[in-house]
């Protein structure tokens, strides 16, 4: 037995022996230190817009805040994923080139602006039925930045969806601590 228990492990410690295996692709190394974000304001629970003001905003009844964290929340109409939905977002120590570069891929049309003093993007999708049924709004604050998604699923839209989303990024803007 003990003859059979060496054989079995022989081939285990005589991997041990060998050494670590090569790593893969190296990777560069630097003397820089690498820099502490430094992060914006404070974003009150859902960008400090209650879940009426949304309602109010959108014109859609029966909104529902289906998701409520600590960095944002989203409304969905009767709680359905199936219609319009709005949401914010708080990315902290997060790049807003990289979100800026995806929309570029993905909507008709990415511009820059200014909110409240406030410099970021605002990127919309068009559909020739519906004319502007998205319209998403980024604004940067240090290494930080929040984003608004207002997004009308059918038309008749019930309000011009690049409004709501600057006037929800300003109450956001305003509520910041």
């Amino acid at each position: 037995a003990p003859a059979v228990l060496a054989a079995a492990l022989l081939p285990v410690l005589a991997a041990c022996a060998r050494g670590p295996e090569p790593a893969g692709p190296e990777v560069p190394v630097t003397d820089e230190p690498q820099r502490a974000a430094t992060h914006g304001p404070f974003f009150p629970e859902c960008g400090g817009v209650s879940d009426q003001e949304v309602m109010a905003l959108t014109r859609v009844p029966g909104l529902v805040n289906t998701a409520k964290t600590s960095v944002g929340c989203q409304w969905l109409a009767g709680g359905s994923i199936v219609g319009p939905h709005f949401s914010f977002t708080w990315f902290r120590g997060s790049p807003i080139g990289r979100e800026r570069k995806t929309e570029e891929y993905s909507r008709t049309s990415v511009e820059d602006i200014t909110i409240e003093g406030h410099d970021g993007f605002i990127a919309i999708a068009e559909d020739p039925r519906m004319g502007v049924y998205l319209c998403e709004i980024g604004i940067q604050f240090d290494d930080d930045f929040i984003e608004w998604s207002v997004s009308y699923a059918s038309p008749p839209l019930p309000a011009d969806a690049c409004e709501v989303a600057k006037e929800l990024t300003r109450q956001s803007i305003v509520n910041a601590k």
